[in-house]
């Protein structure tokens, strides 16, 4: 069913044109003036599956009778997308009885999970508990989605279902907690009073529950992180597990384990119980996780490196699956940056061909890069991304050669410059970073050779991708292709969503980011279009499997609320592609997104700091969601910390970030490491920096900077990027 319906009226108030890639000359959203004279044209172009598109603004005009029929006719006539679409919209429309007809109807045409939704939202909702409960029979518990499940059990519990007990207890045990169970829980399900049986301990004799019920108890006590509570049952629960009452599951065991990491300061004697456990189920399942939580559990207690070692070896020996192994794998990797990088730097080439999902590890890299430059241990550099080339991540392969090449330019590493070309050429080639693509092409001297540099800035951002043909949805494309042409916005980005775009061929993709960004352009008073635009652009350059243009990449950095920019970066003397940087890193074009910090609008800016620049300004009365004063104050902010840092900008963003006293402290720090008195080299100064968030933070802003820059003018690159790392 369409909520994003209800936006139609205040669309109809919309009028634009603008160019479409796949030739249409203009579009207009719906209104009086234009209704009649787009028609024809719609339905020659998109056959009869106009049908849908003319049957959504039909409804949106009340017209419910003939909008039945346009969707009716399109579920005849239309493609699959089309058909389904309409027949999900008949489910919004009629009577209780009509609308539960069409739900039928969807079921039985269009049989998979967006359909059972619907149908099931639609037979909740109008009590219908025998069509619920049959049409949502056979489901799997460890794929379905867990609001279909809910409304499944709270049917079942009103019909007094037989095997309601039993399905609730799978639910519960099979899949990790969710809203949905807690919801369930607290609103449906008759548990016995627990928690009130360990407040008022002289009534605990009188509580009967079955280990079933209190398996479901255990898993949502874990869920509300009531450690001191779950500790108190846990013998209860290993007690079920020995005596067969309850199998160990997964789910059940990974909280038994969680349980005593956080609820517990008794580390090692919980370790060592763990490996007891270990033991006693050899050969099962349950087997991997007893070993798993020793680990972590020898872990926090802070001095038993071989324990700790030991037993996430066994968990990777004994892992039920891949994911597991690399849990395991990614915790004794962990551990030992702590007590033995030398085990890390002779196992590392090994350890890597062991690995399934290789990105799963960056964030352990990004640590070890901390460490090694902290130690010194500057040539370590080069033998691992040997090492790990062709295992890791292209981001961490890149990340280890870059620094490589420019450790051996400062003279402290061992290694010829020939060397440091060879690590730069491997950097470029990386998939997934722009920022060490664009250094090292910097470094190369690549400015001179535009072809190739163009080739960089352009190629896409995700891993490494194979395929040489991307699997095209035709009737996906049509389906959002229409949405643009028949005036539905607001439809494209949630329908975009459910598959990321895989599906769409990235000249469709670019051309929906094109189209909303247009749209935000008409609707200023609303930044949504502009965000989902953003969004759409970003992530297709991630899934290109080509080279995107230029024109494409000036979709992924794009300079939305240009007046305001323009305006204030001349007023405040300041680069324009440096505060578009910024806006996209910290908002990604969103006027009114407040952090869970507090910080406000598209500059992110905190309500102290705002309030001391309108003083300075004495400007009493204003609003951070207010485009224009946001990116005034946010400009006037960073302008003046670039120029109290020496008119560094990567000084100015880190400050932006993190406060100035904090960075000056840690320039400090990263010119001790390195053995230097002054001119600090920033790109090397970045990877010191003792927050990772922190230090992505300043990658992503420099390499926007540079794709802004050169985008404005491909002569620019050379002096941007010398001027960003000065």
């Amino acid at each position: 069913m369409h909520a994003p319906l209800v936006f139609a009226g205040r669309l109809k108030k919309l009028i634009f044109t603008t160019r479409f890639l796949i030739g249409i000359s203009c579009a207009c959203l719906p209104c009086t003036a234009c209704t009649e004279t787009t028609k024809p044209e719609g339905q020659k172009k998109f056959g009869s599956d106009a049908d849908y598109f003319i049957g959504l603004r039909l409804l949106s005009e009340g017209n419910e009778n003939a909008a039945r029929e346009k969707f009716k006719r399109c579920i005849k006539k239309g493609s699959s997308r089309c058909a389904q679409r309409s027949a999900e919209a008949l489910c919004s429309i009629g009577n209780i009885q009509e609308k539960n007809t069409a739900a039928e109807n969807l079921l039985k045409l269009f049989p998979g999970e967006e359909s059972l939704l619907i149908a099931a939202r639609q037979f909740a909702s109008s009590g219908e508990i025998n069509r619920l409960i049959n049409c949502t029979s056979n489901l799997d518990f460890s794929t379905a989605r867990n609001e279909i499940i809910r409304l499944r059990l709270e049917a079942m519990a009103k019909r007094g279902d037989s095997s309601y007990e039993e399905e609730v207890y799978r639910w519960f045990t099979e899949c990790p907690v969710s809203t949905e169970h807690y919801q369930f829980y607290r609103d449906t399900y008759n548990h016995p009073d627990f928690e009130g049986a360990y407040q008022y301990p002289e009534t605990a004799p009188l509580l009967r529950y079955t280990p079933e019920q209190f398996a479901i108890n255990y898993r949502i006590a874990s869920y509300k992180r009531n450690y001191s509570y779950t500790m108190l049952c846990s013998d209860e629960l290993a007690r079920f597990f020995e005596n067969g009452a309850l199998l160990p599951s997964p789910q059940l065991i990974s909280d038994f384990g969680k349980n005593y990491l956080y609820g517990s300061i008794d580390f090692v004697k919980n370790a060592m119980y763990f490996r007891e456990l270990a033991q006693k189920y050899k050969g099962t399942s349950a087997e991997f996780y007893f070993w798993f939580y020793a680990g972590r559990l020898f872990e926090k207690a802070g001095i038993y490196y071989q324990q700790t070692k030991q037993s996430f070896e066994m968990a990777i020996l004994t892992a039920n699956d891949k994911s597991q192994k690399d849990n395991a794998l990614w915790y004794l990797l962990n551990t030992s940056l702590n007590f033995s990088v030398d085990f890390i730097i002779s196992s590392i080439g090994s350890y890597a061909r062991e690995w399934s999902d290789a990105e799963y590890f960056e964030d352990f890299f990004e640590q070890l890069v901390t460490a090694l430059l902290a130690a010194g241990r500057w040539d370590e550099f080069g033998s691992i991304y040997k090492a790990i080339d062709g295992y890791a991540s292209d981001l961490t392969t890149a990340q280890f050669a870059y620094l490589y090449g420019r450790l051996i330019q400062e003279g402290l590493a061992h290694g010829s410059s020939e060397e440091a070309e060879t690590a730069f050429k491997r950097a470029c080639g990386g998939g997934s970073s722009v920022y060490y693509k664009t250094l090292a092409a910097y470094r190369l001297g690549l400015w001179k050779n535009p072809v190739e540099l163009q080739k960089i800035l352009c190629a896409p951002t995700g891993i490494r991708n194979t395929q040489t043909n991307i699997e095209v949805d035709s009737g996906l494309e049509t389906l959002l292709l229409g949405y643009a042409y028949f005036g539905f916005p607001e439809l494209i980005y949630p329908e975009w969503q459910k598959n990321q775009g895989q599906k769409l061929s990235p000249e469709t993709a670019f051309y929906l980011a094109d189209f909303l960004g247009k749209c935000g352009e008409t609707e200023k008073e609303n930044s949504d279009f502009y965000v989902q635009s953003l969004r759409i652009a970003a992530r297709t350059q991630r899934n290109a499997n080509h080279q995107i243009t230029r024109e494409q990449l000036n979709l992924v950095y794009p300079r939305f609320f240009n007046d305001f920019v323009e305006k204030y970066c001349a007023e405040y003397n300041i680069s324009e592609s440096i505060m578009y940087s910024l806006i996209r890193s910290e908002s990604f074009f969103d006027a009114d997104v407040m952090s869970s910090a507090g910080a406000v609008g598209l500059t992110q800016l905190m309500e102290m700091t705002a309030s001391d620049i309108a003083r300075r300004f004495k400007i009493h009365d204003y609003s951070l969601i207010d485009p224009e004063i946001n990116i005034r104050f946010g400009t006037y902010y960073l302008s003046n910390l670039i120029s109290r840092c020496d008119n560094s900008p990567l000084l100015g963003f880190f400050s932006y970030n993190a406060g100035i006293t904090r960075v000056r402290r840690w320039l400090q720090s990263s010119l001790i490491e390195f053995g230097k008195k002054s001119n600090m080299p920033l790109d090397l100064f970045l990877e010191t920096v003792p927050f990772a968030e922190t230090r992505e933070y300043g990658r992503k802003l420099i390499s926007a900077t540079i794709a802004y820059e050169w985008l404005e003018s491909s002569a620019n690159f050379e002096n941007t990027v010398s001027h960003l790392l000065k």
